[in-house]
């Protein structure tokens, strides 16, 4: 087998991607003018101890400047009945016109909390890497909490689905343990 060119393992990465279910968030925070936000699906949990979680954003995003330099922020977990969201928040809206129309309210942290998220998790900003094409930053969760009992909102094959919880004795993970 011949290994792969640059742009022909970009682009194969790209595809095996789309068939890796992700969560959909909003990544939200503020600064002095005004609440700010984009939609996220490369989000995730990475330590318990520091809590620590790591988000991904494209270096060419309009927000990606303001965001690296926050100094907290809240990842909200969307909602299967928030798809509009999403995709107001991933919109290349100005910065203004983003949150118009969107209740919320302020987290610990001061950043904004979308009502009728499924969850939320606030974070102090902890590090920032570089990560090719994006920045990491890892935050310093200094709240997480369930909001509702909602079906949650989850991208996979360049469309919007959800799921379906299946009832079984256990988790196929307890003969491991």
């Amino acid at each position: 087998m011949e290994p792969l060119g640059k742009n022909e393992v970009g682009a194969a990465l790209k595809e095996v991607m789309r068939i890796f279910p992700q969560g959909v968030t909003v990544v939200t925070w503020r600064e002095t003018d005004g609440p700010r936000g984009l939609t996220v699906s490369a989000f995730t949990s990475i330590s318990l101890d520091p809590p620590l979680v790591l988000v991904s954003i494209s270096k060419k995003s309009s927000v990606h400047d303001a965001f690296v330099r926050t100094k907290h922020f809240a990842i909200n977990f969307l909602a299967d009945d928030q798809r509009n969201l999403s995709d107001r928040f991933a919109k290349r809206l100005e910065v203004w016109e983003r949150f118009q129309g969107v209740g919320f309210v302020d987290g610990v942290t001061s950043s904004p909390v979308i009502q009728g998220a499924r969850a939320v998790v606030e974070c102090v900003a902890w590090r920032v890497y570089d990560g090719g094409d994006h920045s990491m930053m890892v935050g310093e969760v200094v709240r997480a909490q369930k909001l509702n009992d909602k079906t949650p909102l989850v991208y996979y094959g360049q469309q919007y689905t959800t799921t379906v919880q299946l009832e079984r004795a256990g988790s196929p993970f307890d003969s491991f343990w």
